[in-house]
């Protein structure tokens, strides 16, 4: 499921969005795509918590007598598996987690990003970064203090909330979204004919196969 979340049409907004966007502004678009955040281990352990509690009172109560070593070691072992099968359904983690927590999570890992890909590199301060995370299904924009400073109070979080709600409908709509805030971004930093291409366009993405930078 998350790697039809960035499949080929998806990819395909992507580029287009961010070629609009860095063709009529001077703003440097930056995509990332995580399979997740955080590693949500309580989740593993409630679910495990609960099939362990689950499996020691079918032990206890269930008409068929068990052996006390069953009785023992049963419940750890139905734990344990629960515990490692919430892993290949991630979305367990998501329901199990505050949505706080998720979105605290998102934002921490989009500034590390941020910085880890040179966002804040660029000559006019006019990176963003499009951090996007699958098993939270949230979204962070996180810009640069050029960029910041040139847009008007509120427009970010507005784009922002705007690209969150296309996240449940597909990679390919949220690119489209994406290249929606070209007028906007394009008034706050117009594009002029000495402006350079100076952060690599590629996707960053742990979904599947990583593209290879440019």
């Amino acid at each position: 499921m998350s790697a039809q979340f960035l499949d080929d049409e998806a990819r395909g907004a992507f580029a287009r969005a961010v070629t609009q966007i860095e063709g009529c502004s001077a703003v440097e678009v930056v995509v990332a795509v995580r399979r997740a955040s955080a590693t949500y281990r309580h989740a593993n352990v409630v679910v495990g918590g609960l099939a362990a509690f689950a499996g020691l009172a079918v032990t206890l109560f269930a008409e068929h007598s068990f052996a006390l070593s069953s009785i023992l070691v049963d419940p750890f072992v139905v734990g344990v598996l629960a515990g490692l099968v919430i892993e290949k359904v991630p979305q367990v983690k998501r329901w199990l987690t505050p949505r706080s927590i998720l979105k605290d999570h998102v934002r921490r890992a989009a500034r590390a990003t941020f910085v880890e890909r040179g966002v804040h590199a660029t000559t006019g301060r006019s990176g963003v970064l499009v951090y996007i995370s699958w098993l939270e299904q949230e979204l962070a924009l996180i810009p640069d203090l050029g960029l910041a400073a040139a847009l008007d109070e509120g427009a970010l979080a507005k784009a922002e909330a705007a690209l969150i709600a296309q996240l449940r409908s597909g990679g390919a709509a949220v690119g489209s979204a994406l290249a929606q805030l070209a007028p906007m971004l394009g008034a706050a930093m117009p594009h002029s004919d000495d402006d350079v291409n100076e952060l690599p366009d590629a996707i960053d993405s742990d979904l599947g196969v990583r593209e290879r930078r440019r």
